[in-house]
């Protein structure tokens, strides 16, 4: 009995070590794509007030780049580089207001199913800036990554099976131990 408490609680480890990695690696991979729109909305807070995004007028998809869109004081689109469904899309007012009090502000914004996005809002000249991107090629890392993880465990845990039952194999062989 204590021989098999002792292979649970290495089969336990392995699988604390393996989750420990994934939760590191997919937080690290999601605040990777806060840098983007990060570096985009600082740009534009650096030429703001004088400048507005003069870039087309995307439609915001799951294959979208960085987009910029710029609030005024009533927290309706000022000016903006994406639009949704032919409209510029608004963020919630919370999201505008956490920025104006913190002087930014990061979320995942999903403005309809299928469309999530990393956004970073910072306020300037009493304007609010939110730069985004899509979370899909994020969340695609994210699932190779637990792909890859989940495939070491099992690994990891077919050899411990395996040392286990060798032992076991060898324990009886020998015979009781006097």
């Amino acid at each position: 009995m204590q021989r098999i408490i002792g292979w649970a609680a290495a089969a336990l480890v392995v699988t604390v070590v393996f989750g420990t990695m994934y939760v590191c690696l997919q937080q690290v991979i999601r605040h990777s794509a806060n840098m983007a729109p990060a570096a985009a909305a600082a740009a534009q807070v650096q030429e703001m007030p004088s400048a507005t995004p003069n870039t087309p007028r995307l439609e915001l998809t799951p294959d979208s780049g960085v987009f910029v869109i710029v609030y005024g004081r009533d927290n309706s689109p000022v000016t903006s580089s994406v639009t949704l469904h032919g409209v510029v899309p608004s963020l919630p007012g919370g999201v505008l207001d956490a920025a104006r009090a913190s002087g930014s502000d990061a979320v995942t914004w999903q403005p309809e199913p299928g469309l999530r996005f990393a956004v970073v809002a910072r306020p300037a000249a009493g304007k609010v800036v939110v730069a985004g991107q899509s979370l899909a090629p994020f969340e695609d890392n994210s699932d190779r990554t637990l792909l890859f993880l989940a495939a070491g465990w099992l690994g990891s845990m077919i050899v411990l099976i395996a040392a286990y039952l060798a032992t076991a194999l060898a324990g009886r062989r020998k015979g009781p131990a006097a």
